[in-house]
């Protein structure tokens, strides 16, 4: 149990008990971790793909409307939609280096692979974060040179901008927890296998 002046209270700020240093009983624990993580990206990368494909054409398709008939506020919601699937392209990018588990048998290679995968989801909540922020900035744009050259949309930008913050609220929740959770492997490979070499090192 870590006291008030270990590393890992300090960081988090909160205390920690209990790591399991019984291999017998911490191993197949996280092969069945790391074997439904394994399911998830693989089901997010699958389903992710031909999305973020459709969201290039039908930004693109957007954008060049806008420009054709002189819609800038097309051109503005067209190039959010390409900016925002660009950067779920990236996410989904990096998540592919660590979508399968390999022949991880040993600990430390568990625990390499749980806080590669740990890293890379805070990253992609991140780049979750920044299309939000960027979807709402160029949205209102939209919606405020609709307004200014034509008339109104249909859908007030409030409702858009409603939606977009509750997603960032609860993608904030995600990051805090999944940076706990980083913080929480960082520790085991650090404790349990402080040998072992990191995600970047067995590329």
């Amino acid at each position: 149990m870590t006291t008030p002046h270990d590393p890992y209270w300090d960081e988090l700020g909160i205390a920690w008990s209990a790591i399991e240093t019984d291999t017998r009983v911490l191993i197949p624990k996280l092969q069945a971790r790391l074997r439904s993580q394994s399911l998830m990206i693989n089901a997010l990368v699958g389903i992710g793909l031909p999305v973020t494909i459709a969201g290039f054409v039908i930004g693109a398709f957007t954008v060049c409307r806008g420009f054709e008939t002189g819609a800038w506020n097309f051109v503005t919601r067209g190039s959010a939609i390409v900016i925002a699937s660009a950067m779920a392209l990236k996410g989904l990018a990096l998540l592919l280096n660590v979508r399968t588990a390999g022949h991880a048998e040993s600990l430390s290679e568990m625990l390499v692979i749980a806080v590669a995968r740990s890293e890379r989801t805070v990253s992609v909540i991140h780049l979750c974060l920044g299309a939000c922020g960027i979807a709402l900035v160029l949205g209102v744009a939209g919606a405020v040179i609709r307004a200014r050259l034509s008339s109104p949309p249909l859908l007030s930008p409030v409702i858009d901008t409603a939606i977009l913050l509750i997603v960032a609220v609860a993608l904030l929740v995600y990051l805090r927890q999944a940076r706990i959770t980083l913080a929480k492997f960082r520790y085991l490979k650090d404790t349990l296998a402080p040998d072992a070499p990191s995600a970047g090192d067995r590329r």
